[in-house]
């Protein structure tokens, strides 16, 4: 009875804000709402990198994003901070699907997207630590299969990144490892917090908790009733774009946890296990853990965040049994984030009908290509 009163009371009260927030002033429709040259839906790292090269080269025009979140809704503040050009495993299995011509043309465009982040962030501002990055093996089949291919690979990538000796099978805590040692971690919120601060400097808007309902050529239409008409649009929402636009993008969920301080953390860098699907680091004396998803690959093809029992469990068994961490650890927090992938992992970034522009699919490789997609994309609206 209680309950049923609070919800009924709930909806008088909010009936009338409804209704307030379609009605404007004069200030606002003169200085707040006049049509934008760019409107930017989604402030993550496609988004925020988008409106920075495009105020940059254009710094007169008017340019406002508009996110769903308090913080940049999906995966852009809720990655694992991993700067990686991807394991042998991982590439191995790419290979059979995309074959070995656009799995190379992919890790040089994360190799370069990385490259442009490092230099057009900066690495002290986003925390760059310079790790290199491990792929661990149980199985030594599988460890066996990726070694034998550790030379031809080095090649391939020294004539495409300009890199000796990339991979170097090792050990790491007594387990087989092939070691990466171009790959290292950033800190996500800071990369966003630092991106956010140079774009409110140039100008740029930013309307926190504000939901596009639907896009078309000039013309957004807002959660709250109001429609804006922007001379361009661009959807730059990843794992969120089919509920606005119809690409060939799907969401993906994907669960991370991080534990309380440990005494002797035994493993320190990046590291990623079984064709990328598990990855781990340290956040100093910490251990972040996440992915998984290949466990409830169905149920986690969504847009809705929270936990999978089934993923969580098999995680933590992972760190008992694979990673030994100490009895009695314990998690501090965990949460999810939803990211974009594609049927071949390749990023969709294209122009949909005049005016109104898609970045999108970046198949959780955003921290490595999310600023190239977005320096393409500028382009693309340039022409």
């Amino acid at each position: 009875m209680g309950a049923f009163r609070g919800t009924s009371n709930r909806r008088k009260m909010d009936e009338p804000i409804k209704r307030m927030k379609k009605i404007v002033s004069f200030w606002e429709r003169e200085e707040w709402l006049t049509p934008p040259d760019l409107l930017i839906i989604g402030g993550g790292i496609v988004g925020a990198s988008t409106a920075l090269f495009y105020k940059e080269k254009y710094p007169d025009h008017d340019v406002v994003i508009v996110d769903r979140g308090v913080t940049p809704e999906g995966a852009s503040t809720r990655n694992a901070g991993f700067t990686c050009i991807g394991s042998i495993s991982e590439h191995l299995a790419d290979m059979t699907i995309a074959g070995q011509e656009t799995v190379l043309n992919r890790i040089e465009r994360r190799w370069n997207g990385l490259n442009l982040l490092k230099k057009t962030a900066g690495e002290k501002e986003i925390g760059y630590e310079h790790t290199g990055g491990y792929e661990i093996f149980t199985d030594d089949a599988i460890f066996e299969k990726c070694r034998e291919q550790m030379e031809v690979m080095n090649k391939h990538l020294e004539a495409r990144i300009g890199v000796k000796d990339v991979y170097k099978a090792t050990k790491y805590q007594g387990k087989p490892a092939i070691f990466n040692h171009v790959e290292g971690a950033i800190n996500s919120g800071k990369l966003m917090r630092s991106l956010h601060q140079r774009l409110a400097k140039l100008g740029v808007r930013v309307w926190w908790n504000c939901t596009a309902e639907s896009v078309d050529s000039g013309l957004v239409k807002l959660d709250n009733g109001l429609e804006l008409h922007p001379k361009k649009i661009v959807v730059a929402t990843n794992g969120f774009s089919s509920r606005l636009v119809d690409i060939g993008v799907k969401p993906a969920r994907g669960f991370v946890f991080i534990s309380e301080p440990m005494e002797d953390l035994k493993w320190k860098g990046t590291f990623n296990f079984n064709e990328g699907y598990v990855y781990f680091r340290n956040v100093g004396d910490r251990l972040l853990l996440g992915g998984g998803r290949n466990v409830a690959k169905e149920e986690e093809t969504t847009d809705q965040f929270g936990t999978n029992k089934s993923i969580k469990t098999y995680l933590h068994t992972f760190a008992n049994d694979v990673l030994n961490l100490p009895d009695g650890w314990k998690v501090d927090m965990e949460w999810s984030g939803i990211m974009g992938v594609t049927e071949n992992k390749e990023p969709i970034i294209k122009e949909l009908k005049p005016g109104l522009f898609v970045a999108a699919g970046l198949s959780g490789m955003g921290i490595a290509i999310g600023m190239q997609v977005a320096k393409d994309l500028c382009e693309i609206m340039d022409h």
